[in-house]
């Protein structure tokens, strides 16, 4: 699988991770909705960014996708932290 292949597979299951927390959001709490909107600006970034490695070529590419993978790892982990909000 190539870093293009993977970088779009990690997508992808970000998507379904804010789908699925996007119908539980609007119970939130005020902590979990800014928390919220901060994660969806996050993501837009990284939506440009896998858009873009997608567009460069060779090395550049590698780059681009390695940073918004980095990203992406960060939007997940906010996603964590608001599963777990919502829990308690």
């Amino acid at each position: 699988m190539t870093m293009r292949d993977e970088l779009n597979t990690f997508l992808d299951g970000l998507k379904q991770q804010r789908d699925e927390l996007k119908l539980q959001a609007h119970l939130a709490s005020a902590e979990l909705k800014k928390e919220w909107e901060k994660l969806e600006a996050q993501f837009g970034t990284l939506e440009q960014k896998v858009a873009q490695a997608n567009r460069e070529a060779g090395k550049t590419a590698d780059n681009v996708a390695a940073a918004a993978k980095l990203a992406g790892e960060e939007i997940a982990k906010g996603y964590q932290r608001i599963r777990k909000l919502m829990k308690s």
